[in-house]
């Protein structure tokens, strides 16, 4: 379905190069602008970065935000290859830039798939080549395309757009995002700060410079993608990407503060809350998505660090799965958490259900706990008792079919 709110200014498509186990899957995405754009990127803090991440990280930085193009491969993350996968990255992105008459300074790369495989790069020109032919001379609103081509064990395309007012002129906002496994994401900037496996590509036809959408995405992100969790592993490719053109012809965002980065700043949000809300929806063999909140605390800092811990534990995720209200998972993984606490102060709720006050259990109808627990979605609330600081990481419920996903991922 293409989108309402498509970004002016923009193209996408995406097609099947043949770079996927999968046939006829669609394997290679491109976003385009028909006008010079800035851009924002968020990276992976694994240390082993994969090739795409690399040199996308070192164009961000060099060339002060300039793009007009991300190219997108499923199939190969391209990491682990060394010199050989940093040189196909590079390829990869001068075909992208001769094709469309741009820099290849200002194409971005990125990749997502199997760890350790070079691309097939005959395959990859000749995907290319169909890409931009699909695109034309003019605005091709395909995004859908886009978002279906980087999925890998995804079951369906992750989308979300929005229509807002800056100056009283209408910007729109178009994301995709995939992600099912290996997602567990630490994202920082290009400069190492702490911010958000997975990828997302975010159009705006608003005007802003890039540290503004820098700062914009970082604290976004640090709210959203770097408060979902899927199996606790942090993906070697994850990258997080804004594009944004003034095609709109709204006033420009020049500094991080005032009412119109506002505006700006939450509609990001609300893009960004959408797609993670939608991977931990789409965890690999997930039925249930699972939100715990930590309240009472005595930082942000601290509150998010335990309900990673919570949300990462996979007794709490059983539990979840079997709608098993052993509220008992729960306590342990905050004491292993590294966040201190008084066992004395806490209160624990599965839903709206009470089920320990001052650390000990209160008594509950385990058949309402049940009941509750077999609902799509759930909700797992603790209040430290410490302070007034509160933070929220989402999740999924572990099943026997994401042991069988991962157990011949790559085979």
């Amino acid at each position: 379905m293409k989108s309402s709110c498509w970004p002016l200014g923009f193209s996408a498509t995406g097609l099947s190069a043949g770079l996927s186990k999968k046939k006829n899957k669609k394997d290679m995405a491109l976003f385009f602008s028909h006008l010079p754009a800035q851009g924002a990127a968020l990276f992976t803090s694994n240390l082993a970065k994969a090739a795409p991440i690399l040199l996308t990280e070192k164009k961000l930085t060099q060339h002060r935000g300039h793009v007009r193009a991300v190219v997108v491969n499923s199939g190969s993350a391209n990491a682990a290859t060394g010199v050989p996968g940093l040189n196909d990255a590079e390829t990869s992105a001068a075909w992208v830039a001769k094709g469309l008459k741009v820099s290849p300074d200002d194409v971005w790369v990125a990749s997502t798939g199997v760890i350790g495989t070079r691309i097939n790069m005959a395959k990859y020109e000749h995907g290319v080549r169909g890409l931009i032919k699909n695109l034309g001379s003019s605005e091709t609103n395909e995004g859908h395309l886009a978002a279906e081509a980087i999925m890998t064990t995804d079951t369906v395309p992750k989308i979300a757009e929005i229509t807002f007012k800056l100056g009283g002129v209408p910007v729109h906002m178009w994301g995709c995002a995939k992600g099912s496994g290996m997602i567990h994401p630490v994202l920082r900037g290009p400069h190492g700060q702490l911010h958000a496996t997975m990828l997302v590509f975010i159009l705006t036809d608003a005007s802003a410079t890039t540290p503004v959408m820098q700062r914009a995405l970082e604290s976004v992100a640090d709210r959203t993608f770097n408060c979902v969790s899927i199996d606790g592993d942090t993906s070697t490719n994850d990258f997080v990407s804004i594009l944004a053109n003034g095609a709109a012809g709204a006033p420009e965002i020049t500094v991080p503060r005032g009412r119109h980065y506002n505006e700006f700043k939450a509609a990001l949000m609300q893009i960004c809350d959408q797609l993670t809300r939608k991977i931990a929806l789409d965890g690999e063999g997930a039925s249930k998505l699972v939100e715990v909140h930590v309240e009472g605390a005595r930082s942000e800092k601290s509150a998010r660090q335990m309900a990673s811990v919570i949300a990462s534990s996979p007794l709490v995720k059983t539990a979840c799965h079997g709608a098993d209200p052993n509220w008992g998972r729960v306590l342990a993984a905050m004491g292993r958490s590294g966040v201190h606490f008084d066992p004395t102060r806490i209160r624990i709720w599965l839903g709206d259900i009470p089920v320990c006050h001052a650390g000990v259990e209160l008594p509950f109808s385990e058949a309402e706990a049940i009941r509750y627990l077999k609902n799509k979605e759930i909700l797992i609330r603790v209040n430290l008792g410490l302070g007034h600081k509160k933070s929220r990481y989402l999740t999924c419920d572990f099943t026997g079919q994401y042991v069988g996903i991962n157990a011949g991922y790559r085979t």
